[in-house]
């Protein structure tokens, strides 16, 4: 019983030593002392929020709790070491507010965070408020694409793909969709209700992913523009072939959709290639 109990006193004469180094207010040798203390039993929330509990230093002085979230993470050598979720959130937030993007996307790159959708959303918030700035566009892709890997990382696959949208790569969302092997129509649909935008639809409905009724349906705020791009795409009657979602009436509904909306042309064209796709290909 002798050996527990010495190394109880030792565990408890480092946890003594930690408050005294942070009473000093000798922040960097407490972050070390915590990082490094034996059985871990300093790398947990309560040492997060000791350091949080810090004053702001003055002067420029870096954050007491960054100081301690650099060198936490700088410790970490294989998965079992690293933070918990809630740690490793703490640790993206902390850096975030003072928009150290970069310690970020290092910490992602050595794989030394446990990735969950908080962090994501986090990060992505991140990005939304880097586009309000001026001549924040690099900020603000680093941002998104950092927030995909979170997302990715953590399985919230439909969080990553409306992500990818917000970025622009509509494409990658698509292939990236794909290759999970786990979306169907109503997780893409869930997907252009999150990021509601003409050009998310066309790509949906181009690759054969969704209705176009139930499209029409979502991009209500712009049912002329999305009539008049989709009555006049090339591919129309393949499009037509491959959706197995909109119904004869749904198809009669969009018609009429064209009228209310004046796009006479694009509509009578839709006419067209649905009666030819019912002619060549329904049995």
């Amino acid at each position: 019983t002798a050996l527990p109990i010495l190394g109880t006193q030792m565990i408890l004469e480092y946890m003594e030593r930690w408050n005294e180094l942070l009473g000093e207010e000798k922040y960097e040798a407490a972050a070390i002392h915590a990082a490094n203390s034996p059985k871990g039993v300093l790398r947990n929330s309560e040492t997060f929020l000791a350091f949080k509990n810090v004053k702001q230093v003055s002067g420029g002085e870096k954050s007491p709790l960054l100081i301690y979230c650099e060198i936490l993470l700088s410790t970490v050598t294989h998965r079992s070491t690293r933070p918990s979720k809630a740690d490793s959130v703490e640790c993206v937030k902390c850096a975030l507010d003072h928009g150290k993007l970069e310690l970020v996307a290092h910490w992602l790159a050595n794989d030394v965070l446990e990735c969950c959708v908080s962090m994501g959303a986090i990060i992505e918030e991140y990005a939304v408020a880097a586009g309000q700035q001026r001549d924040a566009g690099d900020e603000q892709r680093l941002a998104y694409s950092l927030a995909v890997t979170s997302y990715m990382r953590c399985g919230a696959d439909k969080q990553a793909a409306i992500c990818m949208c917000k970025q622009g790569r509509l494409y990658g969302m698509v292939a990236f969709a794909r290759d999970t092997g786990s979306f169907k129509s109503e997780d893409y649909i869930g997907v252009l209700e999150a990021v509601p935008e003409l050009e998310v639809g066309l790509v949906l409905v181009g690759a054969s992913l969704v209705g176009v009724y139930r499209v029409l349906q979502v991009l209500e705020s712009d049912r002329k523009g999305f009539l008049k791009a989709l009555g006049s795409r090339e591919d129309l009657i393949d499009i037509i072939r491959k959706d197995g979602w909109t119904s004869s009436s749904d198809w009669t509904k969009i018609v009429i959709a064209c009228e209310e909306e004046n796009v006479w042309e694009e509509g009578i064209n839709i006419v067209a290639c649905e009666l030819v796709n019912r002619v060549l290909f329904d049995n």
